[in-house]
């Protein structure tokens, strides 16, 4: 007789992390054969990247950002099934 195996599966919750804060960042990808690559670096708020953007759109007259924005995760394990 052969062993007998059991699988119990378990579901799980992914929600954002109260506890970590956000980050904001962009990249200047403007320019024809080379990208201009100035960064904003990390910042607290959606608000500060964009007032760094028009400030370089401003200076430069470059219009093409990649922006990011990064979070936390918590997993919350559920019950066995």
């Amino acid at each position: 007789m052969g062993d007998t195996k059991i699988y119990r599966f378990r579901k799980f919750t992914i929600k954002p992390d109260p506890m970590g804060l956000p980050t904001y960042e962009a990249t200047c990808v403007s320019g024809d054969e080379v990208e201009c690559g100035e960064q904003s670096g990390e910042t607290g708020s959606a608000a500060d990247r964009d007032i760094w953007i028009q400030a370089h759109f401003k200076s430069t007259g470059h219009r093409r950002f990649h922006h990011t924005a990064a979070d936390y995760r918590i997993v919350e394990p559920g019950e066995w099934q």
